[in-house]
């Protein structure tokens, strides 16, 4: 048999206030709930919430206890039931380092031996050990220092540009270049086309202007 408030909410018998409302309902007095013997920590079952001032057990969503009237609204929520939260990895999950690339420096060719020889005067230059060595006439006002200087060697007088070659060592090999000079480069007495490198070898005569010059290697 039901009970219900004057509002005409449904209260289950024996109910001492209404469920919905929190009306206290004639003929039933509210009960004092025997306490529980398990730990006051321990969850309600799944479904049901327990009434914070007299322990009774209300179903699950209710707004007032149906044995003393009051608001269940701060009662503890129904345990989930069969949802149990996983662990927390100890560590997040990363990705595998790449392995670490060691640049191998190239093994650098042996030091090429090589001389350039004024032929007037016997001056010799010695080439060994330089990649890049720049023949002209010096010029302050110009900022220009070739390598090698021939303005003491009849430089301006022969035509020689202020930098009027280069020679270069490409793969254990000496190049002859030249850089655009006016009287042009020579090498065996071809004339060379500017900015064409060519191969130098062992006792070639270069020419520049009119300064003769000998390439010699060891």
């Amino acid at each position: 048999m039901s009970v219900r408030c004057s509002l005409g909410h449904e209260n289950p018998d024996g109910s001492a206030f209404c469920d919905e409302c929190g009306e206290p309902l004639s003929g039933a007095a509210p009960q004092q709930a025997a306490p529980a013997e398990a730990p006051a920590s321990a969850p309600a079952a799944s479904g049901t919430q327990i009434c914070p001032s007299c322990g009774a057990v209300n179903p699950a969503g209710e707004a007032f206890c149906s044995n003393c009237g009051v608001s269940l609204l701060g009662a503890p929520a129904p345990a989930a039931v069969g949802v149990a939260s996983a662990p927390a990895a100890d560590h997040a999950a990363q990705p595998a380092a790449a392995p670490q690339v060691v640049p191998v420096a190239a093994a650098a060719p042996a030091n090429l031996q090589a001389r350039l020889i004024v032929e007037a005067d016997n001056q010799e230059f010695d080439l060994s050990g330089k990649d890049n060595i720049t023949i002209g006439r010096e010029d302050a006002v110009s900022n220009i220092y070739p390598d090698v200087d021939l303005t003491p060697h009849g430089g301006e007088e022969g035509g020689v540009s202020r930098l009027h070659a280069r020679i270069f060592n490409e793969n254990g090999q000496y190049l002859l270049e030249d850089e655009n000079s006016t009287n042009f480069t020579f090498l065996n007495r071809q004339r060379l086309a500017a900015k064409t490198p060519t191969p130098l070898n062992d006792n070639d005569e270069v020419r520049l202007g009119r300064v003769l010059l000998r390439f010699k290697t060891p």
